[in-house]
């Protein structure tokens, strides 16, 4: 894929092209020699994202940051109040980006460098922000009865960007979900995996967590 992407890239700056009169492809080897060539595919993969549109390049981000495994139903939520278009997901299988198998509704990245090349679209100092948002939107579009099965999208995408939290309310509210995340893998006989949660849900306690939110705190330091 890396290579048709490049490929396409020489084609888009005239230094490759076919010529009908003489049937076959042509190219400009001095300019070629003449352009940089990163040996990194995350870069010339993200260079080509870079000029894809808008909605395209929105799209990418979001999906890049719900990991290596999503399904159409958690795109469609984090996609509320970003304009991606209707085809999103088809598109990004018929250029490469994402695989499905049919009628599973679950998508996986084509490698995990294309994730990493579309996760290189937000700027390093906008990621904890952008983590946050996804986070929010999902936990608010998502209803109590749904809170379990999208808990990771929404815990680990908030956690990303919990240094931007101040508002007690917000970050007992986050310990909460932390709370919940911990007890679902505990459930799953992984305590190891459940620490991350657990322990990020009692960081965000505050000082007077014994008297306001007795049954929260009890609860994190009873499973931590």
């Amino acid at each position: 894929m890396f290579v048709q992407r490049l490929l396409t890239s020489l084609n888009d700056e005239g230094l490759v092209w076919y010529s009908y009169s003489s049937h076959r492809w042509m190219f400009d080897v001095q300019k070629i020699e003449q352009k940089e060539m990163s040996e990194d595919v995350v870069k010339h993969m993200t260079e080509h994202m870079s000029r894809l549109p808008k909605k395209m390049q929105t799209g990418l981000k979001l999906c890049a940051c719900l990991g290596p495994k999503f399904d159409a139903a958690i795109v469609a939520k984090v996609q509320s109040g970003a304009n991606i278009g209707d085809n999103f997901l088809e598109s990004c299988v018929d250029d490469g980006f994402l695989q499905t198998k049919e009628d599973s509704g679950y998508y996986t990245w084509a490698h995990d460098q294309v994730q990493q090349a579309a996760y290189e679209l937000i700027p390093l100092q906008q990621r904890e922000k952008f983590h946050l948002l996804i986070g929010s939107r999902l936990f608010l579009s998502t209803s109590s009865s749904e809170i379990d099965k999208f808990i990771f999208y929404i815990v680990d995408n908030m956690n990303r960007g919990l240094t931007l939290v101040n508002n007690p309310y917000q970050k007992y509210e986050m310990a909460e979900l932390n709370l919940r995340a911990g007890e679902k893998i505990l459930g799953r006989h992984s305590f190891q995996s459940s620490v991350k949660y657990l322990m990020t849900g009692i960081a965000l306690l505050e000082n007077d967590s014994w008297e306001k939110k007795y049954g929260l705190t009890i609860r994190l330091h009873d499973a931590g």
